[in-house]
């Protein structure tokens, strides 16, 4: 879990959805997981920002999973081995956690694990996704400033380009203007600073269940 504190999560909240998020991308130092990646971080993010909405969500569906994993096993979700939080993640996503509104726990797995993958694969800048590690999981090359027609062959490999962010690809727009189209007028230079905003809300719930969550 990242070492930089959390914006919107406390705490003990942010040990549960990153042993939450660490289940459902698993992973450890050599192959890495939702955990290495510090999804956390992006979902925290997320959460004090354009996912607002979700704040109650997450609250009291965290509450939840610990209290349910404090009946079954005496102790909170984080302390749980993998196999017994693999349990309850099953019960989570089969609607057999007790206590949730709506349609029940499976709308919080739905959530949780829509917003772990958008952490995932989403641009570092936005807090997930450490080390490009989730790119070089599924062979993305992150932000390339450009494809040659042989990178745009279908089945292409493009494992051994090298990966680059938003970050690079602003510092490499300010170095090497040159290396991208001539557009007409003047445009402003890009900021070695500016971060982007977080990404619109895109995966509802609906979505989520759409991509198999």
């Amino acid at each position: 879990m990242s070492t930089t504190g959390q914006i919107f999560l406390f705490y003990d909240e942010a040990r549960a959805l990153d042993a939450l998020v660490a289940r459902i991308v698993p992973g450890d130092e050599s192959d890495p997981g939702a955990r290495e990646a510090d999804v956390i971080t992006y979902i925290d993010r997320a959460l004090a920002g354009p996912y607002a909405e979700w704040q109650l969500a997450y609250r009291e569906g965290v509450r939840l999973l610990d209290a349910h994993a404090l009946e079954q096993y005496d102790a909170k979700f984080a302390a749980l081995s993998a196999g017994d939080q693999d349990a309850i993640v099953g019960a989570l996503e089969t609607n057999e956690v007790p206590g949730f509104g709506g349609n029940g726990s499976a709308d919080f797995f739905a959530m949780v694990w829509a917003h772990t993958i958008e952490g995932l694969l989403a641009d570092p800048a936005y807090g997930g996704n450490r080390d490009g590690v989730g790119w070089k999981l599924i062979g993305f090359p992150g932000a390339q400033y450009g494809y040659s027609a042989d990178d745009m062959r279908y089945g292409a490999d493009l494992t051994t380009k090298p990966i680059m962010t938003l970050a690079d690809i602003g510092r490499l727009a300010h170095d090497r203007p040159d290396l991208f189209y001539a557009r007409s007028g003047a445009l402003p230079t890009p900021s070695r600073q500016e971060v982007p905003e977080m990404p619109s809300r895109e995966n509802t719930l609906d979505t989520a269940r759409s991509q198999g969550g």
